[in-house]
């Protein structure tokens, strides 16, 4: 996690330490249900990316109250919320005091209601709060084609960490019809494509 706080060029502090505390705090003592997912989860769990932002998913019916409490706590939306009946996907505030990121998830069903109901409790930077677990990272990365979600896919099989029977149970009594993309990308991570060849060095 230190690579996360402190810049290993300058070795100045990021303030995510900060920003992550206050929005867990906020969000906690707001009693609005979330989850840290993301990068700051797999961190959480053992395998850090170097990413310097914050991602929390909500239910839909609690988006609203967790907008207002964020922007109670100086963080300001950078990005359309939408409406209370049809809030957007994500919403990104930006911290006033940090300029740290703090990506607001919405969840409108499964697998990120499933992960927000489920999630245990583990300790971020300092605060209790329900953090993603591997198997649940890999439910939510494979709905995604963003290549740092297929890279944190990969990662997370190679690492031998995650229960993948777990995972394809609830798969296939969640969204069964994914079930063929689960297996597509799974033998991709555990097999994935050699690198190119180099070209010859040129003579002088």
């Amino acid at each position: 996690m230190d690579l996360l706080v402190t810049d290993p060029t300058t070795g100045k502090q990021t303030g995510l330490a900060a920003t992550v505390r206050r929005t867990l705090r906020t969000l906690s003592k707001a009693r609005v249900p979330h989850c840290v997912v993301g990068a700051t989860a797999l961190a959480v769990r053992g395998l850090p990316r170097m990413t310097r932002d914050l991602d929390v998913a909500v239910f839909m019916e609690d988006a609203p109250k967790a907008w207002k409490a964020l922007a109670g706590a100086a963080l300001r939306a950078s990005t359309p919320t939408g409406s209370a009946d049809d809030p957007e996907p994500m919403v990104v505030f930006v911290d006033r005091k940090t300029g740290v990121e703090v990506d607001l998830l919405v969840a409108a069903g499964d697998p990120e209601a499933t992960v927000i109901d489920e999630a245990p409790s583990a300790s971020v930077f300092g605060v209790r709060a329900p953090v993603a677990t591997f198997e649940h990272l890999l439910l939510m990365y494979l709905y995604s084609n963003e290549p740092k979600h297929i890279g944190d896919f990969a990662a997370i099989i190679r690492s031998g960490r995650a229960d993948l029977v777990q995972v394809e149970r609830v798969l296939r009594g969640m969204h069964p019809e994914m079930l063929p993309e689960w297996r597509r990308r799974l033998l991709e991570a555990k097999s994935p494509r050699p690198a190119p060849r180099r070209p010859p060095r040129r003579r002088r």
